[in-house]
């Protein structure tokens, strides 16, 4: 997908700021920003509320879940929400969101939708794949979905970045 971008990097890693910024350089303020994130303690509504104070004032934030966003079809409809360039922010909760599903219906569905729009698309994704194998059958479930759909996306985009300690190294 030509107008598809996928931004990776592990926790505080950069990678939100640095997918921002690519779509403020291309297009300042007129994009949408998906945020997929739920707060369920406090520690969470102080990250959102953070992230939130970055975002530039003529951006239009969306904070739906993946599954209700997806089956609204309004990715997918005529108007603004797919003529407009999109940052999703992250893949990892929309992940967190269907853990207990199979994911691969999910994955073809969401894709056939970003094959569909026609402005830049940057998703923000956890990369999880340079550690070591996690400890709980929880863990592993989300790092195996995560890193499936993660090279399912950096197979169809065509931009790949990897964000490491605030340096964003373009891998394709």
């Amino acid at each position: 997908m030509q107008d598809l971008v996928l931004v990776s990097g592990g926790v505080r890693s950069g990678k939100t700021a640095y997918a921002e910024s690519l779509l403020r350089h291309r297009h300042q303020e007129s994009w949408f920003y998906w945020a997929t994130g739920r707060a369920l303690d406090s520690e969470m509504e102080s990250r959102i509320a953070a992230h939130k104070k970055c975002r530039p004032p003529g951006v239009v934030t969306i904070e739906e879940g993946f599954r209700d966003l997806l089956a609204s079809g309004r990715l997918a409809e005529e108007g603004d929400l797919r003529e407009k360039p999109l940052l999703i922010d992250s893949l990892g909760f929309c992940v967190l969101e269907l853990l207990e599903e199979e994911i691969e219906p999910w994955i073809d569905r969401f894709s056939a939708v970003l094959s569909g729009r026609r402005a830049m698309t940057v998703i923000v994704t956890d990369e999880v794949g340079l550690g070591g194998v996690a400890g709980s059958a929880l863990g592993r479930r989300f790092a195996d979905r995560i890193g499936l759909w993660n090279q399912r996306l950096s197979r169809e985009a065509a931009q790949v970045w990897a964000v490491m300690m605030g340096c964003p190294l373009r891998l394709r």
